[in-house]
């Protein structure tokens, strides 16, 4: 269901949460407004919480940005960081399990060796 203001309504019977996998894009797409404001900030790094010479804060103050736009830009930071961290463990996770394996198999067949 389209809702006004652009947002979308989305009935999931039996499903108890959506989680963001590939949110590459996202970010940038959903806060091309936070993004320009960004660019004048005096840190590249800035996180827009409390550093000095943050143009996303001094817009706020301004009344240029909502306070609640600028939480769900950094709610959506957060997930998307969250998601990226749950990736890596499975990767380092997926490779462990993967060597071990290779190394089971190396240490069987030089045992095998030894044998004959």
């Amino acid at each position: 269901m389209l809702l006004p203001g652009e947002g979308i309504l989305i009935d999931t019977p039996g499903m108890r949460e959506l989680q963001l996998w590939d949110t590459g894009g996202a970010l940038a797409g959903a806060f091309q407004d936070v993004d320009a404001l960004a660019l004048a900030c005096r840190f590249r790094d800035c996180r827009h919480a409390a550093e000095p010479g943050c143009a996303v804060l001094a817009a706020v103050e301004r009344g240029d940005l909502s306070e609640s736009r600028l939480g769900n830009y950094r709610k959506l930071r957060a997930e998307q960081a969250h998601a990226s961290c749950q990736q890596d463990q499975r990767a380092q996770i997926e490779e462990k399990r993967r060597w071990k394996v290779l190394t089971k198999a190396a240490n069987k067949r030089i045992r095998e060796k030894g044998r004959s």
